[in-house]
């Protein structure tokens, strides 16, 4: 199994806040824990017991897309790795604040990856609810930047 695809996981499991994941695909089995949690192994079988109506197929779509919808929630996504900054400069006012009406199309940040400035923009319109990132700090693919409320 590839970096990446332990990678889809892990952030699953990070996104869900679970403690413990096992997947099984049929001879192919894979159990993750946080360091600390003590797990007792599921039952073989049916693994749509252990999370229903969740499937491996979906988690890969849904890790590909920018923003994830939820209710009138949306998570925007950071679509590659670099350095997240809520400015064009140090001298320049953030492109959004906290609690701010956006519009589609409006400029969320930027990530710098290697030495070309990348603009975030907003796919939605509504309203900046959290920044998740300091400015000037690493971001991961697929790390939730921002949570905008339709």
């Amino acid at each position: 199994m590839k970096t990446e695809e332990l990678k889809i996981y892990a952030d699953f499991m990070k996104e869900y806040g679970l403690e413990y994941l096992e997947v099984r695909k049929g001879e192919f089995c894979l159990v993750m824990g946080k360091k600390g949690h003590v797990w007792q192994p599921v039952p073989t079988g049916k693994t749509d017991q252990v999370l229903p109506g969740i499937k491996q197929e979906a988690i890969l779509e849904e890790y590909k897309h920018p923003s994830q919808k939820l209710e009138n929630v949306i998570y925007v996504k950071s679509p590659l790795v670099g350095t997240f900054y809520r400015a064009p400069s140090p001298q320049s006012p953030s492109f959004v604040e906290l609690g701010a009406s956006i519009k589609k199309g409006a400029t969320l940040c930027i990530i710098e990856a290697m030495k070309v400035m990348n603009e975030i923009k907003s796919e939605h319109s509504g309203v900046v609810k959290e920044i998740l990132v300091e400015n000037g700090k690493p971001v991961e693919y697929g790390q939730v930047l921002f949570v905008i409320q339709l």
